[in-house]
C-alpha cells in the first residue's frame, strides 16, 4: 500500500510539471498566434502598397525614375520573401516605412512546426499520466476501501435479539432456582450490589432470581461493546483506546465517529478475534454464579455461556464499524445501572418490584443509533 501511495504521489508530481509546462507552450502558442496575425496584416498592408506602386507611370527624368525603380525593387524582393517557400530561410519582415518603430519580428517555419510537435506529444503525455494515476488511485481505493457496515440496522437489531434470547433462555433453564443471600461471597458482593441494592430480594424471590443472573452476564459481556476493538484483545484495545481519547477532545464529534468507524473496520480486517479474552470471560461468570446454582451438568453450562460471550464478541465488531451504540445508562455515557427514573422511551418494563417509576434492576442494556440525535432500535428490559 505504501509503495502504491509513494507511485501515485510520484505520478502527481510528474503529472504537475508536464501540466505546468503544457500552460507555458500553450501560452506561447496564444503569442504565436497573435505575432501570425500582426504578420499578416503587415504582408495584406504591404501587398496593397505593391500594387500601388505597380500602378504609378514613370515620370520622364531619369532623376526622378529612381525612387519608383527604388522602392519597385523593394518591393519585388520582399514579395519574394513572403511567397518563398523554402526551409533554410526564415520567414522575416521588416516594415522600414512604418512610422511606429515596431522591430523586426523573426518565425522560422520549422520552429513553428517543431513546436506544434512538442504541443502534441504533450498533449498525448499529459493523457497518459491521468490514466496512471486513475488507474493507481482505483488500485489505492481497491486496497484500502472506505469503511462499510457489512450489517444493515435490520440485521444488527435481529443478531442482537438473538443474544438477548440467549442469555433469556439459560437464565430460565438453568439460572432460576432462588439461593441464600449467605452463598455470596465477599468478593462478588459488591457486583450484585452495582446491579441492584436490592439484589437480596430478587435472590430469594421465585420466578425473579433469573432477571438477578441475566443482568450478571451482560455486566460481564458489556465491556465488549463499552471498549472500542475488544473482541481483538485488551492489548490491541487499549492501544486504539488511548488515540481515541486524545482525539476526541482534539476534533468534531462527527469527525471522530468517522475515525471510529475507520479505525475499527482496518483492525478487523487486520486481526482476529481473541479466543483467549472470550475462555477468559467465560471463566469470571462461572467463578461467580457456580456456587449458587444447583447444576448437574457444568460442562453444559459452561459451554452455553461461552455461546454467549463469542455471539458478544462477534456482535461487537460489526457495532464497532457503525454507527450503532450499546447503553446500559439511563443516558449515553451515564454511569448509573439503577436509582434513576423509569423512561418509556428508552425501557420496557418486564416486572414490577419496590417503588413505581423508578429503575432498580436492568436486564439488558438498550441499543441506539448515532446520527444528528440518538434514537432507540431495541428497548431495554428493566424491572420497577
Amino acid at each position: 500500500m505504501e509503495s502504491l501511495r509513494a507511485q501515485l504521489a510520484e505520478t502527481q508530481g510528474a503529472l504537475t510539471d508536464r501540466d505546468k509546462k503544457f500552460r507555458q507552450l500553450k501560452a506561447d502558442q496564444n503569442s504565436w498566434s497573435q505575432e501570425k496575425s500582426t504578420l499578416e496584416a503587415r504582408i495584406a498592408r504591404l501587398e496593397s502598397e505593391n500594387l500601388g506602386l505597380k500602378g504609378t507611370p514613370p515620370t520622364a527624368t531619369g532623376e526622378s525614375s529612381k525612387p519608383v525603380a527604388s522602392a519597385r525593387s523593394k518591393t519585388q524582393s520582399l514579395e519574394n520573401t513572403l511567397t518563398h517557400k523554402g526551409t533554410r530561410n526564415p520567414l522575416t519582415l521588416k516594415d522600414q516605412q512604418d512610422a511606429d518603430g515596431d522591430e523586426t519580428v523573426t518565425i522560422s517555419r520549422s520552429r513553428m512546426k517543431k513546436a506544434e510537435t512538442q504541443f502534441q506529444q504533450m498533449v498525448d503525455e499529459v493523457a497518459e499520466k491521468t490514466k496512471l494515476c486513475e488507474s493507481l488511485e482505483a488500485r489505492l481505493a481497491q486496497s484500502s476501501p472506505i469503511p462499510i457496515l457489512e450489517l444493515s440496522d435490520d440485521e444488527v437489531v435481529t443478531r442482537w435479539n438473538q443474544l438477548r434470547e440467549q442469555i433469556r433462555g439459560l437464565s430460565l433453564e438453568r439460572l432460576n432456582k432462588t439461593f441464600s443471600a449467605g452463598l455470596v461471597s465477599d468478593k462478588y458482593k459488591d457486583e450484585f450490589k452495582m446491579l441492584s441494592p436490592h439484589w437480596k430480594i430478587y435472590a430469594s424471590t421465585q420466578h425473579v432470581t433469573c432477571y438477578l443472573f441475566r443482568a450478571l452476564i451482560w455486566r460481564y459481556i458489556l465491556r465488549y461493546f463499552d471498549i472500542l476493538c475488544r473482541a481483538f484483545g485488551r492489548d490491541i484495545s487499549k492501544k486504539v483506546g488511548e488515540v481515541a481519547a486524545a482525539l476526541s477532545t482534539k476534533i468534531s464529534d462527527a469527525e471522530f465517529q468517522e475515525w471510529r468507524i475507520r479505525t475499527a473496520t482496518l483492525v478487523d480486517m487486520a486481526y482476529s478475534i481473541d479466543k483467549t479474552l472470550i475462555d477468559e470471560t467465560t471463566t469470571k461468570i462461572l467463578e461467580a454464579i457456580t456456587p449458587l446454582v444447583e447444576e448437574t451438568n457444568s460442562v453444559a453450562l459452561k459451554t452455553s455461556l461461552r455461546d454467549i460471550v463469542k455471539a458478544t464478541a462477534e456482535l461487537s465488531t460489526a457495532i464497532d464499524r457503525s454507527r450503532l451504540i450499546v447503553l446500559m445508562h439511563n443516558e449515553p455515557r451515564g454511569s448509573l445501572t439503577h436509582g434513576f427514573p423509569y423512561t418509556e422511551e428508552l425501557m420496557d418494563m418486564r416486572a414490577k418490584l419496590g417503588a413505581q417509576g423508578v429503575v432498580d434492576l436492568m436486564i439488558t442494556p438498550c441499543l441506539l443509533k448515532k446520527e444528528v440525535e440518538y434514537s432507540v432500535l431495541v428497548k431495554a428490559e428493566v424491572i420497577c
